[in-house]
This record gives C-alpha cells, structure tokens and sequence, in this order.
C-alpha cells in the first residue's frame, strides 16, 4: 500500500528510526565457535599433558624404586655377611662355649661397629630361644625370644626370616631382625638362631632423602604386608597390624605389575590418601620396596603445565570472540547499508518513473486539449442543427472517434502509469520488443510535434530480464533527454537488438553471455569526454536551472545494474548521442 505521493508509509511511520538487520543463523555457531573451538583445544591439551603427567610420573617411579631395591639389595647383602661370617666362627661350638667366649662377643662387636648404623646389634640364641652370644654385652644374659615371630619361622623350617619391627628385650631399641638357622652343635638336637638387628631409623632416613614431596611415602615391607621401615612414620603404628591385609593386597598388585605400565592410584598404604604405588620384591628375601607418589603432586605438575594452554586458551578465545564481534558488526553494517541502499533504489526507481510520468503528461494535455475543443466544437454544432438528423448524425460520428481516440490515449497512459500490467508476484520475462512497440504512439503524441519517434525492433527479440514497469520508465527518460538533446527538433531513434559477448567486459561491468541491447539515440549536440564521463551521477545534469533535476540517468542505470545489465553512452560533439541499454536475456 502506497500513500499520495506514491511513497511507502512504513517508510513515513518511522523518520529516522535505525535500522536492526536480522543477522544469519550462522552467527549463532560463530559465536559457539569461537568458545568451544579453545575450549576443546584447552581440554585436549589438558587431556595430553595428564596422560604425560602420568607417564612420566611412572617412569620416575620405575627409576626411584629400582634405585630403593639396589640400596636395600647391598643392605640385605651385608646382613647376610655378617650372618655368614657368624655361624662360620660359631661353627662347632657349644652353646655354653659360645656364651664364655670373649674372643666371639668382640668378633660380633666388631661386625655391627663396621656396620653402624644400619646394623644395630648381632646375637645367637640355642634351641630353646634363649640368647647365649651378643654383640652389646658380655657374658650374654639368657633372655627368652622364643616367641619371637621369626624365630618361630625357623623353627617351622624356613631356613632365612625377616622379622617384624620390635622393642628388643632387654636393650628397648627398636629394631626389626634378619635371622638364619644356626649349624647344628655337637651333642644338641634343637637348631639355634643367628639374627642382626636392622635400625629401621636408618633406613626411614635414606627414604626421607628420596621424596619428590611431602606427602609421598617410602617403605619397606614384608611380602604378608608388615611394614619395616617408613617415611613418614606410620600415623597410628598401633593399627599397623590391622592394616596389614589391605598394603599386602596392594603390594601383590603392584608386584604383579610389569615394569613400563603406568601404576593405578592406591589408598591403601596406610593413610588413605590417594598414590600412585609401585612396589619391587628385594631379591629372595620375603621383603619389598615400595614408593607411593601424591597423586596432589601429580595434579600440581598437571596445572603447571596448563598454565600457558589455559593462557593461550583464553588469549584466543578473546581474539575469536573480538574477531567474531568485528565480523557481526561488519555484516550487519553491511546488511543495514544494503537495505538503505535498497530503499533508495526502490524511491529512486519511484521518482524516475514519476518523473517519466510527468513527462508523458505534459506532452499528453495538447492532445487532451484537442479532444475536449474537438468535443465541444461538436456538441455546439449539434446544437445549432437539431432539426438536420444528417448533420446531427455526421457530428455525433465525429464526436465517436475524439471519444475513442481519448479513451486510446487514456489506456496507453494507464497502462504505463500500472508498469505494463505487471504483478506483485515474480516477474515475467521482459518482452522488450513488444513493449517498445506500445510505447511508440505514446511516445509521438507526448514528445511534441516537432519530434518524430523512429521504432526499430526485429522479430524474433528473446525475452529479456527486468521488470515491464522500469523498463518502460527508462525508454520515457531516455527520449524525454533525446528530445531535450534536439531542442530544435528531429528524430528519436528507439532499436533493439541482440548481441553476444564471447568474454567479459570488466570496464562495462558485463559477463560473457548474450543479451538484448535497447538503444535511444538522438542527433542533438552530444557530449565531450569530461561531460560523458559525469553522466549518470545522480542530480547531475546538463540541463540548464528548473529543466532538469539529474535522477533521469542515475534511474536508467540502477534497472540496468539490477536485471544484471548495464548503460552503455556513446557520443561525441556536434554528432549526438546514443544510450543503450544491455539487459540479460532470460
């Protein structure tokens, strides 16, 4: 719906008021994008560096426990040195020679003082557990071990022990024994016992020296889980035995491990806390090494690393989302110049063909005159000869052909004035030829009686595209400037005909292709280079003040750009002008 002026009201509703161009869907998955994209980088790095974080946590832990079993390897091997060395200068000897024998009790002194202060004390005990040699005293006093758990060991057949962490009687030290099978006495049926005494404080203070961190632990242990020496100390030593069932299954577990595979977190080594435990078995001995890291440690290793991936993360999600924001705002700009500029083509279109209009009716009132002044001549005649039937009759005949002569010119004019009948759907292809053809009378009884409009139009002329409506508008201004071109009068030359353009004509804006070209052309004055270059402007004219307002061409040339077409001008001074206008054809 169009106001009186022929001017949109949504238009005049709104004075203004700025445009909000509706942005793509596509937007949307822009700004998505733009968040996910370095936050799924951030998380595969994360992923990554976890992964890394463990491995190489694993392969620190392989070397540290390979290095804790070496250690306890060549303690394990002194032990058994002294124990050797025992039993090879106890060998035949009685229990009671053994017990007043000053020359052993300084050899024993003489093997733990070497062997300070890993190996705390050496001792013999007979058959019924009674102590009868010691590296501490002489003469030994017979205290009772017999219910020791690795004399009974022994007794039960195996031939080397590792006993559990005690407070040895009667020194009160806290120690955890190594003991063999003494060889057999002469005369006596029981077989004794030879032990040294391991300071598990020793041994805590080698582990204490091998953390990675505070709250990583190292131990040693027995195969049944009995835990011998420990950094840090056990929190509770007196749950030590109920917790024993629990270390041995994690032991077993990580004995089983093969070495290369990176361990799983364990919390059962004594204080729940979560570590990644690995555990190797000290040669033959029913004893164990074992490291548990900190998975804490494993997290601050893993967030050190991503400092610089979370960085890098948000440093460029910031700059998608910066870029993402300079693209919406640029495409929305673009949206909203695109509108604007298509508004303006649309009240431009508008003003042309009311202009074109207008144009058509100026030259129209003579011949409206003519027809009125022909009617009224008629009606007095018919007036003054009533009584002559045949002079009424011949009148009423003359007043028949004004009458449709009249009616003639008010369609043709209707018929421009509605765009040649077209709708608001899509638009037909434009029948250029047919529409030139029925502009023609139009065009000769509006252009003046001193101009003559020449139609030349081949048969056969392919439909073309554009609309009816602007084409005709553009012919209407192009001879409105033809005519004014010739103010003398002359001849306006309105051709069509089809050309074909092999390659594209970049200078013209044309595409290879074929085309229907329509061409006005006039034998006025023409143009200079400097003229012809600014034709086309819009209000640019040639005309002089109150003649013309500059729209005509700029009119002509946006059909053209918008059927995908051009305007081509060719004229020179003092030889006239040709306006051709190059349309695709359908």
């Amino acid at each position: 719906m169009q106001s009186a002026l022929g001017l949109d009201p949504v238009l005049l509703s709104r004075p203004g008021q700025p445009h909000r161009a509706r942005l793509p869907r596509g937007f949307r998955l822009l700004w998505l994008a733009a968040v996910l994209v370095p936050v799924l980088g951030v998380m595969g790095a994360g992923a990554m560096a976890w992964i890394d974080v463990r491995r190489e946590a694993g392969a620190r832990l392989d070397r540290t426990v390979e290095m804790l079993r070496q250690h306890a390897l060549r303690s394990f091997a002194a032990q058994d040195a002294i124990l050797t060395a025992t039993a090879r200068a106890t060998d035949r000897m009685g229990w009671e020679e053994m017990r007043h024998s000053a020359a052993l009790h300084g050899l024993l002194a003489e093997l733990t003082q070497s062997m300070q202060p890993l190996v705390q004390a050496v001792m013999v005990a007979d058959g019924r557990g009674r102590v009868v040699l010691a590296s501490w005293e002489y003469p030994a006093r017979p205290v009772d071990i017999s219910d020791r758990d690795f004399v009974t060991a022994l007794q039960d057949g195996a031939r080397e022990a590792v006993g559990e962490v005690i407070t040895a009687r009667p020194m009160g030290w806290t120690i955890f024994p190594v003991a063999r099978r003494a060889p057999p006495r002469p005369g006596a049926e029981e077989t004794g016992v030879i032990a040294t005494a391991f300071n598990p404080a020793t041994l805590a203070d080698f582990y204490a020296s091998v953390t990675e961190t505070p709250r990583d632990v190292v131990l040693m242990m027995r195969l049944d889980g009995a835990v011998l020496a420990r950094h840090p100390p056990l929190p509770d030593p007196a749950a030590e035995p109920a917790q024993r069932p629990a270390r041995q299954a994690v032991l077993a577990e990580s004995l089983a491990r093969p070495p290369g595979v990176a361990p799983g977190p364990s919390a059962g080594i004594g204080d729940g806390r979560p570590r990644l435990f690995v555990a190797r078995q000290v040669g033959d001995w029913p004893v164990a090494v074992a490291y548990g890291l900190s998975t804490e440690a494993l997290h601050q290793a893993w967030r050190q690393r991503m400092v610089a991936p979370a960085v890098g993360g948000l440093a460029a999600a910031g700059l998608l989302l910066a870029l993402t924001w300079m693209a919406i705002s640029g495409a929305r700009q673009q949206q909203v110049a695109a509108e604007r500029r298509m508004e303006a083509e649309t009240q431009l279109a508008r003003a042309g063909r009311a202009a074109a209009i207008g144009l058509l009716a100026a030259g129209l009132a003579h011949d409206v005159k003519n027809l009125v002044q022909a009617v009224r001549s008629g009606a007095r005649l018919m007036d003054r000869r009533a009584d002559d039937p045949a002079e009424v009759r011949r009148c009423a005949g003359l007043l028949g052909d004004a009458a449709e002569r009249g009616r003639r010119l008010v369609e043709a004019m209707l018929d421009f004035a509605r765009g040649g009948g077209e709708t608001d759907g899509a638009q037909p292809p434009l029948e250029a030829g047919r529409a030139l053809l029925d502009l023609a009378e139009l065009l000769n009884r509006t252009l003046g009686s001193g101009w003559r409009v020449k139609v030349v139009v081949p048969p056969g002329l392919p439909p073309a595209r554009g609309d009816r409506a602007g084409f005709e508008a553009a012919v209407v201004n192009l001879a409105a400037n033809a005519r004014d071109a010739m103010p003398r009068g002359g001849t306006v030359t309105i051709a069509a005909w089809v050309e074909e353009l092999p390659e594209a004509r970049d200078d013209a804006g044309l595409k290879a292709g074929r085309y229907v070209v329509a061409a006005v052309s006039d034998t006025g004055a023409g143009m200079d280079a400097a003229t012809l270059a600014r034709v086309g402007e819009p209000f640019f004219t040639t005309k002089g003040p109150g003649r013309g307002t500059g729209l005509g061409l700029a009119t002509v040339r946006g059909f053209c750009t918008r059927a995908g077409g051009a305007l081509l001008l060719d004229s020179e001074a003092g030889r006239g002008t040709t306006a051709a206008m190059w349309l695709p054809v359908a």
